[in-house]
């Protein structure tokens, strides 16, 4: 169950971001806004088993938190928000949910910008790791 708990933490604490923005969460039906909002995404690892025997593991999942602008209006406002989505998930930050604890153990990586279909896209890569414990 730890990455559902992972999830869990994650999207509370990009919620908790202000400014607020329309936000595209998976699975979820979303009908794009005119103006930026966020589309978010979870990617899964393999698990690291740094120890031998049984009862612990670390489940490693990266947040895509894509930041979606107007095409024709510059990057900066895109760009803008990445930083900020990147600060809110700063190295060192530690999550919890349900006695899991989710740690950011690198700086976010702002990843570029790109335009597809008149919008401006800039995805921030937010590295989470979990320890779980099975005993």
């Amino acid at each position: 169950m730890a990455i559902i708990q992972i999830k869990r933490a994650a999207e509370r604490r990009l919620l908790a971001l202000t400014p607020t923005l329309a936000t595209a969460w998976e699975g979820v039906s979303f009908e794009p806004t005119a103006s930026i909002y966020q589309r978010v995404q979870f990617t899964i690892q393999a698990p690291e088993d740094p120890v031998l025997g049984v009862g612990f593991h670390r489940e490693r999942v990266t947040l895509q938190v894509f930041i979606v602008g107007s095409a024709n209006k510059g990057t900066s406002e895109v760009i803008t928000r990445a930083e900020l989505v990147r600060n809110h998930f700063a190295k060192g930050l530690v999550l919890e949910e349900d006695n899991v604890k989710i740690h950011v153990l690198k700086t976010p990586q702002i990843a570029g910008n790109t335009v597809v279909s008149e919008r401006v896209i800039c995805p921030v890569l937010i590295q989470l790791v979990a320890e779980v414990y099975s005993y």
